[in-house]
């Protein structure tokens, strides 16, 4: 069985994020020189030796003997708190107490990727071109998280947009912010920024395994040990060749999850880790449900409007739970309604529901008539040329509208006060029954997942296990379009890295593992899970979010 420091489960935005952060906090610590010095002391007299960092906070240090030495592991630049373990980084003895079983030295962080691919989903975000997250003040980004922003506002400002520009400008990424506030790579390439975050944490000695599913996940509350029942594909080694897989058990101090939610199922995020962690770990899931997603209506009229776009309308949202109003763009397809204030607020959009456009907001009815009644005397233009020259509304959106009311033909001069009446309810209060939103194959994220509940909001970690980390999409929180998902993704990837930067590592959790206690956590974890193919189901292609919890 091969020990980790951390296993990141999960290589998408927020499991790539972590692994560069585990890399950063340690690669800007303390100078490796004083390190090095006080290392030695340690080793050479088996007492804690004591050093200053560069930030002048003292913190933690693990010698052979188990005892502690005065030093931050956010701020010693030491592999073994985070990162690869490599022999060279190393104290005296390679940190290997005598009766640590062969085979079983604890090594950094790795990432295990359920696909062939890192980062797919980042390479789709911003229609390819990387929207990584938004300007502003992180006070303002509160309201674009729904009703979850205001229990991850102190994350954001802690972990905040600044930093995340910062982090990606001095890993060779330079950025540009437009004028809506939305930031993307200066090249506008998804695949540069995931370029460098690979290059990043491969050159930092990251380990990555691909094609792998995990089938079972145990606790071991005495050692403080995860392990991870895992299947690897042969594609893993052999080329070509996905008929064979080889069943094995890996462990870890930290375990990190960071596989998504549900949303574009066949980039791997397909809903599988939700049932395996309420299986094997009774965690509290929120049903997942699409979110960021289109709306369908019934008696759909705008299909042949497909491409038409309005900018600053108003929606109001009434069921039986909400009554609500809304602001944004929206954008017409050919079989539903999409843009930024549909898919901004789908969140609260149930089939049933009845939502009003205003067309001309802020204008409102009865302001609309009054302005008609001024306008149309003596005026020769048509109700679709008014609609478009006047009122800048999309032409064919204009001829539509005069077609349903039978008014196309006419002048707006000639137009009696029951049409007038019509057209502006048509303009500014029009009705549309939502009859089911898009599933997860269009949804761009999830809301709902490991519930809030669960977790210490201001390091992601699981109240109920130590060690254990939830960062991304997974949890129960969905930005709004603009860059906000990726910049949680960023805000929990980082808070979950600094608080095991922060931890001193203690091996010797490990030092009294010997083989025959690793076969009893082999059969354990089978024994204690019903680990089976179809116990987890890995169909990419139909995840039924309502069967999850």
């Amino acid at each position: 069985m091969k020990y980790y420091k951390n296993i990141i489960v999960g290589g998408g935005a927020a499991g790539i994020f972590c692994a560069c952060g585990l890399l950063n906090m340690n690669k800007t610590a303390a100078a490796p020189a004083a390190v090095q010095d006080v290392k030695a002391a340690t080793f050479a007299t088996g007492k804690a030796a004591t050093i200053k960092s560069t930030t002048g906070k003292a913190a933690t240090i693990k010698a052979a003997t188990g005892k502690a030495a005065k030093n931050s592991a956010e701020d010693v630049p030491d592999r073994h708190i985070a990162g690869n373990h490599a022999p060279s980084n190393h104290t005296p003895n390679n940190h290997t107490p005598s009766n640590h079983a062969p085979g079983k030295s604890l090594t950094g962080t790795l990432i295990l990727e359920k696909t062939s691919k890192l980062g797919t989903k980042l390479l789709m975000s911003g229609k390819g071109q990387c929207n990584i997250t938004h300007g502003g003040p992180v006070r303002d980004f509160v309201v674009h998280y729904g009703d979850k922003g205001r229990s991850i506002r102190k994350l954001l400002q802690r972990h905040s947009n600044v930093k995340l520009c910062r982090f990606m400008e001095s890993i060779g990424v330079p950025l540009t912010e437009r004028e809506d506030g939305k930031i993307f790579p200066s090249s506008l390439d998804s695949r540069d920024v995931l370029s460098s975050l690979m290059k990043y944490i491969t050159k930092g000695g990251v380990e990555i395994r691909k094609n792998i599913s995990i089938t079972g996940i145990k606790y071991d509350e005495e050692k403080n040990v995860f392990y991870l029942k895992i299947l690897a594909s042969a594609a893993e080694t052999f080329e070509g060749t996905f008929e064979e897989t080889l069943e094995e058990t890996l462990a870890c101090t930290n375990l990190i999850i960071a596989t998504g939610g549900c949303s574009y199922p066949s980039t791997g995020s397909d809903g599988s880790m939700f049932k395996l962690l309420k299986r094997d770990l009774r965690l509290d899931i929120v049903t997942p449900k699409p979110a960021l997603t289109p709306v369908y209506a019934e008696n759909y009229r705008f299909g042949d409007l497909s491409g038409v776009s309005f900018k600053d309308i108003s929606m109001s949202v009434s069921s039986e739970s909400l009554n609500r109003t809304f602001c944004g763009d929206l954008l017409f397809t050919h079989k539903n309604l999409s843009g930024p204030l549909i898919l901004n607020n789908s969140r609260y959009i149930s089939p049933g529901a009845r939502l009003t456009f205003n067309f001309l907001a802020p204008v409102s009815g009865p302001e609309a008539i009054a302005r008609f009644k001024r306008d149309f005397p003596g005026n020769g233009k048509s109700p679709q040329g008014y609609m478009s020259d006047d009122l800048g509304l999309p032409r064919r959106f204009a001829q539509l509208i005069a077609a349903e009311l039978n008014i196309g033909e006419n002048k707006v001069s000639q137009l009696s006060g029951s049409q007038i009446k019509a057209l502006a309810a048509a303009l500014t209060a029009a009705p549309i029954t939502v009859s089911g939103l898009a599933g997860f194959k269009e949804a761009m994220v999830t809301k709902g997942g490991i519930s809030l509940e669960e977790l210490d909001l201001s390091n992601m970690k699981s109240l109920k296990y130590p060690g254990l980390y939830f960062i991304g999409e997974i949890v129960d929180v969905d930005g709004d379009t603009g860059g906000y998902n990726l910049q949680f993704a960023f805000s929990s990837a980082w808070a979950a890295a600094a608080d095991i930067s922060r931890s001193a590592v203690d091996i010797s959790n490990y030092a009294d593992t010997d083989s025959s206690s690793s076969t009893d956590a082999d059969n354990s974890i089978s024994a204690d899970a019903d680990i089976s193919n179809s116990a987890v189901s890995s169909d990419t292609g139909n995840t039924d979010a309502q069967s999850v919890p």
